[in-house]
């Protein structure tokens, strides 16, 4: 049966480990407190595109970066060309961005709110909601005899998950550790039909929003524990002391079970998760960061001359991290500019090389900041590998292809 979170009595968390994620938390606060944090807070969004990908039913080829950027202006502006298949990632991605926000923000989380988190992320799953019936990973689809886990029956789950809620908005721990705890609680339970991996991912993001360690889904985690599967697996399976599977139905006697040890193995493993998480975000961010540099730089190098400090082109550079693609009606709804004026800035961004034009619908011209999107793409490639090099180690689930050398 799942662990009582709401009470520490049957628990603990080793003092070293709890050092070991106050520094992790100092870590995480201070991305936020970069200069640079705007800018990577922007971007770092469409890199849940690779855990929608993984997390989709949607059978073919992944869609690009492009695409999936392309599917999330189409909701501003007429376009055109980027599928189904970039639609339902982008719209998985807005509900992941939606529901952090929201939940970060809010006074209690409720079980209400996970459950329209599903209805976002699967609308077309016509068994929503909280489970009624046994369900079970790994093994047979028909029955669970080899089954690698059996999460609790339906009859337990009200009463668990009610438990998991106060916690979730409470403090009884650092916000880390409440992060990993609460995640692995819910992976535990299992508590809908489907769905359960998002979600239980994306209550990581709203725990550390919730806890003021960040400012939303921004952190890649997700990636890092896609990435270490196994040792996510055994994490768990620590964390669950898994006795036989008639224990965890709760058709055979209570096994003896060392608790705390289980808890303690599974955060130490996702303290780690994070920390490698955060070096990602440093490194993306620096990346970002000296694109956006080399982009000022190359307007203020133009033949005409550096435009003046209040022109739309500086204002558009500042968004592209935000929206790396642009059309003429999004830039004048972001800025609030004139046409002429966003017009002009367009067009010196074109002629800087910063953004490529395309075709994106009937009668509408794109510009597409190439540069930033091929970041996305190498930082998703590196997230696939289990080293964070796919010179050292290839990717180990899908990942796209690597763009051109800059």
């Amino acid at each position: 049966m799942p662990i009582s979170l709401s009470s520490g009595e049957a628990w603990r968390i080793d003092a070293e480990l709890a050092v070991r994620a106050a520094h992790v938390e100092r870590r995480i606060r201070a991305i936020g407190d970069s200069e640079a944090a705007g800018a990577f807070e922007g971007i770092a969004r469409i890199l849940i595109r690779s855990e929608a990908v993984a997390s989709s039913r949607i059978e073919g080829v992944s869609p690009s970066v492009n695409n999936v950027v392309l599917a999330e202006l189409s909701l501003e502006d007429d376009l055109s060309g980027f599928g189904d298949q970039a639609a339902e990632v982008a719209g998985n991605i807005a509900a992941v961005v939606a529901a952090v926000d929201t939940l970060g923000s809010a006074e209690t989380v409720t079980w209400n709110d996970l459950e329209e988190l599903q209805r976002q992320l699967l609308p077309g799953f016509s068994q929503l909601g909280l489970r009624q019936r046994q369900n079970w990973l790994g093994g047979s689809a028909i029955h669970p005899g080899e089954a690698e886990f059996i999460p609790p029956k339906p009859d337990v789950l009200p009463q668990a998950l009610e438990d998991l809620m106060t916690f979730i908005n409470g403090a009884a721990t650092g916000g880390l550790i409440q992060a990993g705890l609460a995640h692995a609680q819910f992976e535990t339970l299992h508590p809908f039909g489907d769905g359960n991996g998002r979600i239980g991912r994306a209550l990581i993001h709203t725990v550390l929003t919730r806890r003021g360690l960040t400012s939303g889904a921004v952190l890649p985690i997700s990636q890092v524990l896609m990435t270490w599967q196994q040792r996510y697996i055994d994490g768990l399976t620590a964390y669950r002391a898994t006795p036989p599977a008639a224990s965890m139905t709760g058709d055979g006697p209570p096994a003896e079970l060392d608790i705390s040890a289980g808890v303690n193995e599974w955060l130490d493993f996702f303290v780690t998760a994070a920390d490698a998480a955060v070096g990602q975000a440093e490194r993306f961010m620096q990346e970002v960061q000296s694109v956006l540099d080399e982009y000022r730089e190359a307007i203020a190098s133009q033949p005409a001359g550096a435009p003046r400090s209040h022109a739309v082109v500086w204002k558009l550079i500042d968004l592209l991290p935000r929206t790396p693609m642009l059309t003429q009606r999004i830039a004048e709804q972001l800025t609030g500019a004139s046409t002429p004026s966003v017009r002009k800035a367009l067009q010196q961004l074109n002629d800087a090389g910063i953004t490529h034009r395309l075709s994106v619908g009937r009668g509408i011209r794109g510009h597409i900041a190439r540069d930033l999107l091929d970041i996305v793409a190498h930082a998703e490639r590196r997230m696939a590998s289990t080293r964070f090099d796919t010179k050292v180690s290839a990717p180990v689930r899908p990942a796209p292809a690597s763009p051109p050398t800059r």
